[in-house]
């Protein structure tokens, strides 16, 4: 089943930035010790900027199915985009990073069970900490916080391959209901609005839930964005009213998201002319972050976060071009 095809220019890969951009700033402030204005919700900075990439990621990886709706080729794309990165970044922090920052001996560094325990990061089996490194820091024994909503993001493309093999995407309306059933059930027995408890390994597939579905009627949405953005941004504005802001910002996100992501604007649109480097921020910037203050623990708030973003636009670049680009290019040989 083909969809309409999005335009050769979108702002995705600036909407991608600001998210990486966003949760690299919401752990600065713990990072550092530093603590946020009384007015700033910093968890829900960075949680909401993850909940983005999850909308993102459910509306173009549905209609990637749909392009090709075959196993094989839907899977080694999703390898391709995921692991050379990961993978990278693992072994960096574990072979540079580690015997670098450590406190403990090389020699107990290398002997340690930890620190090649640390290489199942690789298959999704989140490890955060290396013998003897950032133990004093203000989270200490962190390599790289941001690496356990990987295996949340997965687990979305296997359900949806699996959806795929079993039929239920040939039909867009079977898939429109089964998305509205996922997401009935998560704001009536699993929202933070009535549970108290925020379960991410239930909300973060909504919003990829929830993108997914936009991908199902993709055609009127990309017809009519401004209209089902309204409407989305009316539904949120309702259920914050009666005291439901979690649920709020289900109902609006995903489609006002991918209404300016599917658009393309001047500036943002050139966002990845150089290359889409987000999700190199995403991987880099936490370990980056840490090795900052272990450096330089006296830099003030606004200066560390310059040097950090800095140093993580950098190192999310090269990522791009030395290891995620040359991967994504062998997508060519799938058929």
């Amino acid at each position: 089943m083909k969809q309409m095809d999005l335009r050769p220019a979108n702002n995705f890969d600036a909407l991608r930035l600001f998210a990486a951009l966003s949760v690299l700033y919401s752990h600065q402030f713990p990072l550092t010790a530093t603590t946020p204005p009384a007015w700033m919700n910093v968890a829900m900075i960075g949680g909401a900027a993850v909940m983005a990439f999850f909308v993102i990621s459910g509306y173009l990886v549905t209609l990637s199915w749909w392009a090709q709706p075959r196993l094989l080729p839907f899977a080694a794309k999703r390898v391709l985009r995921i692991w050379p990165a990961l993978t990278a970044v693992v072994l960096l922090a574990l072979f540079v990073l580690g015997p670098v920052f450590t406190k403990v001996s090389l020699h107990d560094y290398w002997q340690s069970p930890m620190t090649w325990d640390y290489l199942r990061n690789i298959a999704l089996q989140i490890r955060f900490s290396l013998p003897g490194v950032f133990t004093d820091h203000p989270l200490p024994n962190a390599v790289n916080g941001s690496l356990w909503t990987i295996p949340i993001e997965v687990s979305c493309y296997a359900v949806l391959a699996a959806a795929g093999l079993l039929g239920l995407l040939r039909s867009r309306r079977i898939w429109t209901l089964l998305c509205v059933a996922y997401l009935v059930w998560f704001l009536t027995t699993m929202t933070m609005d009535l549970t108290g408890a925020m379960n991410h390994y239930w909300e973060f597939p909504a919003y990829f839930v929830f993108g997914s579905l936009i991908a199902a009627f993709n055609k009127q949405f990309l017809q009519h964005r401004a209209v089902f953005a309204v409407a989305a941004s009316v539904c949120a504005l309702v259920a914050y009213a009666l005291g439901f802001s979690y649920s709020a910002l289900l109902l609006f996100m995903p489609a006002t998201l991918l209404a300016v992501g599917t658009a393309s604007w001047p500036i943002l649109s050139q966002a990845g002319r150089l290359g889409d480097v987000s999700y190199g921020v995403y991987l880099y910037a936490f370990p980056i972050q840490q090795c900052v203050r272990a450096l330089a623990p006296g830099l003030g708030f606004t200066t560390s976060l310059v040097v950090v973003v800095a140093l993580t636009l950098a190192a999310g670049w090269l990522s791009w071009r030395l290891v995620e680009a040359p991967a994504l290019r062998l997508k060519t040989y799938l058929r």
